[in-house]
């Protein structure tokens, strides 16, 4: 099935921006799963070195792999830590010149994506999902100045956090793989990262929720492993007994079905005693491209979704968990009208709607959590209310949400035509979810 309207074959887009590395997967149209985009033609060097390197007394940027060659040369400045210094706000020195960190970072993924010319014609792409480690608000705007700045051809540009990239992937999988708790293990020789992500299937839809733990007992030095052969054995042999000792207590009593292990961390082979551990009764899976993956599945999701997906909700750190609704009458009876889903986006949720108000002057909005809580009504007064005719009331109500546990709720006096003009008159009130 076609994304776009042309019979052409058309793309989504899984891009992976992370403060070392970052990557990019791409889905065909008439693809199952997504492939990743590789930096070497005919390998799988997957990851992009987040570096950009400006040459010396000349206005030339060089980007990934590129820009680390100059580097080692020693002819051109770095400029590591572009996410964090784009989060930072303040501008970064390149040799004696500043610049703005939005626009480096924006260099850098515009110069990543032209490596996509290869394969995928920017043209043909009519979703993007950029997936970073954490999605914080302030993350939210500078991925927001990104996107603006690079003029994409497509509006269908979206954001998550690795957890839901994580999500997304484990979809678009064997059902005997989501029978249980399913772990990722993404380890990039600094910290170990262990996605926990358990289904409950005893809900309509099934609820997906994730648990990240972060542990640096496996931390290296900058210098990564020893050359020297002995002590490189040492180095893997502490690593095995740290790996083992975290796996052992994470899984305790739990029934895991699936582990993957992610990162460049794992390249070397260390895991021995740990993997013999792991691979008891679970399927085990290496690999360092789950979440650009998912993020490209996560794109097609969005702009055409698939019955497996309404199967499921995700709820994440940065989403609504609560379905949020409110009683009205239409035609003479009263339905339920769905305010606000629980699953989406705490930054992307929002809705807006007029009605015609009864003079009680008190909306009820219904609460019904997916977390367990019991359901409640939320009561807002609209003190002040003008006094007018039955009928003769139009109210606009306009939700957002402040952060992943706050609903704002703006209610607006719009009159009733040229009869009942509007007063203007504004109420507001915090739901807490």
């Amino acid at each position: 099935m076609l994304f776009g309207n042309s019979d052409t074959r058309r793309f989504v887009l899984g891009y992976d921006l992370g403060e070392k590395v970052s990557q990019i997967s791409y889905l065909a149209s008439d693809a199952d799963m997504p492939e990743t985009l590789s930096v070497l033609a005919g390998s799988e060097l997957y990851n992009i070195p987040t570096v950009l390197c400006k040459r010396k007394e000349v206005n030339q940027w060089f980007y990934g792999k590129e820009a680390v060659r100059h580097i080692d040369d020693g002819d051109g400045y770095e400029v590591r830590g572009l996410l964090a210094a784009a989060k930072d706000g303040k501008p970064v020195k390149v040799g004696n010149t500043e610049y703005d960190p939005i626009a480096l970072l924006t260099l850098f993924v515009k110069r990543s994506l032209s490596l996509l010319s290869m394969e995928v014609s920017l043209d043909n792409v009519d979703a993007i999902m950029f997936t970073v480690r954490s999605l914080d608000h302030r993350m939210v705007q500078v991925l927001n100045a990104v996107t603006t700045a690079l003029e994409l051809g497509t509006s269908n540009v979206f954001y998550q956090s690795h957890e839901e990239s994580f999500y997304n992937y484990m979809l678009y999988q064997p059902d005997d793989l989501t029978h249980h708790t399913i772990l990722a293990c993404d380890y990039d020789h600094e910290d170990l990262s262990v996605y926990e992500m358990d289904l409950n299937y005893n809900t309509k839809p099934v609820v997906a929720t994730i648990d990240v733990k972060t542990f640096d007992d496996l931390r290296m030095d900058e210098e990564g492993f020893p050359t020297d052969a002995a002590l490189f054995h040492k180095t893997c042999e502490r690593l095995d007994d740290e790996f083992l000792t975290i796996m052992q207590k994470v899984c305790g009593e739990k029934v895991i079905s699936t582990i993957f292990l992610l990162g460049d961390g794992f390249r070397e082979k260390w895991p021995k005693r740990s993997l013999e551990f792991l691979c008891r009764t679970r399927r085990v899976f290496q690999g360092n491209n789950l979440f650009s993956k998912g993020a490209s599945i996560a794109a097609r999701e969005r702009i055409r979704p698939s019955g497996n997906a309404s199967r499921f909700v995700f709820l994440g750190e940065d989403k609504l968990k609560a379905n949020l609704g409110m009683k009205l009458l239409k035609c003479g009876t009263e339905v339920y009208h769905a305010l606000l889903d629980a699953g989406v986006n705490w930054y992307e949720a929002g809705t807006s709607f007029d009605i015609i108000m009864d003079p009680s002057g008190i909306l009820n909005i219904e609460v019904t959590p997916l977390t367990g809580k019991m359901p409640r009504i939320v009561q807002l007064y609209l003190d002040g209310l003008e006094k007018r005719p039955p009928r003769a009331t139009r109210l606009r109500i306009a939700l957002s949400m402040g952060s992943v546990n706050e609903v704002n709720v703006k209610v607006t006096d719009l009159g009733f035509g040229e009869l009942f003009p509007a007063t203007g008159k504004v109420w507001e009130q915090t739901i807490e979810v």
